[in-house]
């Protein structure tokens, strides 16, 4: 094949060698330099002209977004509540979110912060949504239960918080608790606790029982167990139940399902033979005792226990 080189062209190695040897004058303003400066100016230039307006472009695009977002206030907030418990008035009121709000200057980690401070709330999570949005979501603590003192009836020191299943103590609102009012109340023990304030946390050990004594009567309805109105703790292994019937239920615990499950069926026995249950015992797992009130012929009541 042809070489379509030109021979006669001197290498561009060799060109480079003779140029040094030349002084730098000569050098510097040679014909050949003032073309390859060209070619590199030209080469230069029309990379500028790729580069420069998207340059622009993405400067003014940032400036306008900053801008905008300076200039703009929350106009939708879009509120989450897990339980339905608090409502979004009540939560722009914690979060002193009242009026204007500029999405510039806001602090969603401490908006956050407020938010979880608050002892009636579990859980919080806020995000601020370009160009205008505010999302809140909240999880609020479920109460299990009223505390309060079991010699306050005597003392007359009533102070009673909510509790939930982690131990939580947190402020009664009969507005927004409306659900939970018919909480039953237990009735605490100096070994339960040295003081009762908003936000504290009583011992998981002594909070735990009381759950799940909650828990297992949830699942029936008020017609086969009716809804537990006082808990008392005689001892650490001993629990008492007042029914909303009046009954005394005795349980430990341990094996809160179990001794659940019994007195279901005590309760079931009691309306089968159309008597009132006045107190049970349903630690035994075999023939727990149970004491009815039996009405005679005359219309006198009077007491019967069965196992």
């Amino acid at each position: 094949m042809r070489n379509s080189r030109n021979q006669f062209r001197p290498d561009k190695s060799s060109v480079k060698r003779l140029e040094k040897m030349l002084a730098l004058r000569q050098r510097l303003f040679s014909l050949l330099t003032i073309r390859r400066s060209a070619i590199r100016l030209r080469s230069f230039g029309k990379t500028l002209l790729i580069v420069l307006p998207a340059a622009v472009l993405l400067y003014l695009g940032v400036q306008y977004m900053l801008d905008k977002a300076y200039g703009l206030s929350v106009e939708r907030i879009v509120f989450k509540s897990r339980h339905g418990i608090l409502n979004k008035e009540r939560a722009l009121h914690i979060l002193g979110l009242q009026g204007s709000v500029n999405m510039a200057t806001l602090d969603v980690e401490s908006l956050r912060n407020r938010l979880e401070s608050t002892p009636g709330i579990r859980s919080a999570i806020i995000q601020a949504e370009l160009p205008s949005s505010l999302i809140i979501e909240v999880e609020e603590r479920i109460p299990i239960a009223r505390v309060e003192w079991e010699h306050g009836a005597r003392t007359g020191d009533r102070t009673h918080f909510f509790v939930d299943p982690e131990g939580v103590l947190f402020p009664v609102n009969e507005e927004l608790h409306s659900q939970f009012l018919g909480v039953p109340t237990w009735y605490l023990r100096p070994e339960d606790a040295t003081e009762l304030h908003e936000g504290m946390q009583l011992a998981p050990e002594r909070v735990r029982p009381i759950a799940r004594i909650v828990a297992a009567a949830n699942n029936y309805t008020p017609e086969e167990i009716p809804p537990i109105v006082e808990i008392f703790r005689p001892k650490d292994w001993k629990i008492c139940l007042i029914l909303d019937n009046g009954a005394e239920i005795t349980m430990e615990q341990r094996n809160i399902r179990e001794q659940m499950e019994r007195l279901a069926l005590i309760l079931d026995h009691a309306r089968a033979t159309h008597r009132r249950l006045i107190s049970a015992n349903v630690i035994p797992s075999l023939n727990p005792v149970a004491v009815f009130e039996d009405s005679d012929p005359e219309g006198k009541t009077k007491k019967t226990s069965s196992q």
